[in-house]
């Protein structure tokens, strides 16, 4: 049962072939490999600046590390417009590394905007040292290597990777209601609106997929 569920929330935002990705006890993962490599830069970065950052006031990186930072998206660009249009072959350990560099980037622009300005301190860039760069890099490659190698059950591997997605999308989701100034109820409105919209892509991906048959 949580087998279809995961895959059917990865539905809203995968292709889901299983070709393209990665086996665990000779279960495919909810999502590609490429998807999956994004979302584990995403939880991987989301958690560190969350704990490191949460009780700072905190701007977007400078444009020297936004720089940087836009060049950690060019892999996945390469490689996914190049085996898209047939100028090369891709394989599941180069999806996965290129969507691990770009889905560590995403979060460093949208977490300021979620943190409190102060008034009594300046803010400082999301990205102030070496290790904000560092760290969340470690994490995913670690993480990486983990859903590479399939060590721990594919449950779990989708559990993680679920909880990021759904996660991501409800941080999106939670702009839509700046009015709503009570965090837990903030939260569920988003988690629902999340859910909501996850479900709709995934049913729209069925329908699609039923009339081209």
């Amino acid at each position: 049962m949580l087998h279809e569920l995961f895959h059917f929330f990865g539905r809203a935002i995968c292709h889901q072939l299983e070709e393209r990705s990665l086996l665990v006890s000779g279960e495919a993962l909810a999502v590609c490999a490429r998807d999956t490599g994004i979302y584990i830069g995403v939880f991987s970065t989301f958690i560190y600046l969350h704990f490191t950052k949460r009780k700072q006031s905190v701007t977007i990186p400078s444009i020297k590390m936004s720089f940087i930072l836009l060049l950690f998206l060019v892999p996945l660009m390469i490689d996914g417009l190049g085996s898209y249009i047939n100028l090369f072959d891709s394989n599941n350990p180069r999806r996965l590394m290129t969507g691990i560099a770009f889905g560590f980037v995403l979060p460093y622009f949208i977490y300021p905007l979620l943190s409190k300005k102060s008034l009594e301190h300046e803010s400082r860039p999301v990205l102030y040292t070496s290790k904000d760069l560092v760290i969340p890099l470690v994490m995913s490659i670690f993480l990486g290597v983990l859903f590479y190698t399939g060590q721990p059950s594919h449950i779990v591997l989708d559990s993680l990777i679920m909880v990021s997605v759904i996660g991501w999308f409800s941080l999106l989701a939670s702009f839509l209601f700046p009015f709503i100034l009570r965090v837990s109820l903030k939260i569920t409105f988003s988690v629902l609106v999340s859910l909501l919209f996850l479900s709709i892509l995934s049913l729209l991906h069925v329908w699609v997929l039923t009339l081209t048959i």
